[in-house]
């Protein structure tokens, strides 16, 4: 556990000794002494009260080397906030690819490259390999298209639809409950996603199934997994399935109705 040396730490950056702070929360001076040295433990009541004054999470200060992490540029421990790896979201994308006149091309990743993908996403020769081509309509940004691999996200996106994604420069920006492709150490999810980020450090990926949500559980990931994030902008879709069966039940109905309005003719009695 690291709270001991996460508790020093935040004291000494708020420059405040262990009588002050003790003072400060009421908190014996030797009682929060024994908590920076690991003698004892706070009990949760006052573990939240360190958590609300140095303004981080409970997790973040449980399980995390705050110190350690703002050296390495990955929390910012004045807003009290665990940071993506500025090395993966800033710029544009590690690879990529122009036309004849410097326009960025729209890349195709297909389900059989996505495996290649995770490990050549940064790789020229890789990229090189898949397809590419422009949209009208789609410019001022950097775009990607996946295929969609699977049920999770049906009936809104289907298996074998292609999702094109805006490139996210800046991991914070993940709006709640968008549909994102997320490139991470587990693969490449097309999911809604839960940002989760300032108060635990972490993002939430959801699916949209219903028939299929046991074998689609909601995934916690960690921003330090993430190698591409992508903004769902336009999907390509082949399915020109029939609407769901609430559909056919208002036809049948529609066509009762037909039946009985035929059979109400003027002077005819129903009831014979």
């Amino acid at each position: 556990m690291n709270l001991p040396a996460n508790l020093r730490f935040l004291r000494k950056k708020m420059g405040k000794t262990q009588d002050g702070l003790s003072s400060e929360l009421n908190i014996g001076r030797t009682t929060l002494a024994n908590y920076e040295a690991g003698i004892s433990e706070p009990n949760l009541e006052t573990l939240c009260t360190f958590s609300n004054f140095f303004g981080v999470s409970l997790d973040d200060l449980l399980s995390k080397n705050l110190e350690q992490l703002t050296k390495d540029g990955a929390y910012d421990s004045e807003k009290g906030a665990l940071m993506a790896p500025q090395e993966k979201f800033t710029g544009v994308p590690k690879v990529i690819t122009v036309d004849e006149k410097g326009n960025d091309n729209i890349v195709y990743v297909p389900v059989k490259a996505r495996a290649g993908y995770l490990l050549g996403y940064g790789d020229t020769g890789f990229m090189e390999t898949l397809p590419t081509f422009r949209l009208p309509g789609l410019n001022n940004a950097t775009y990607r298209m996946f295929e969609v691999d699977g049920p999770s996200m049906a009936p809104n996106i289907l298996h074998g639809d292609r999702l094109i994604g805006e490139w996210i420069d800046d991991i914070t920006k993940i709006r709640d409950n968008r549909v994102y492709i997320i490139v991470h150490k587990g693969g490449v999810a097309v999911k809604r996603v839960v940002n989760r980020l300032t108060e635990r450090g972490k993002i939430y990926l959801k699916s949209d199934t219903v028939v299929h949500r046991h074998e689609y559980p909601t995934l916690e990931v960690d921003p330090s997994d993430i190698m591409e994030v992508w903004y769902g902008r336009l999907k390509i879709s082949a399915d020109f399935s029939e609407p769901a069966e609430v559909y056919h039940r208002l036809a049948d109905l529609e066509m009762d109705v037909m039946e009985m309005k035929k059979m109400m003719t003027p002077g005819k009695d129903l009831t014979k």
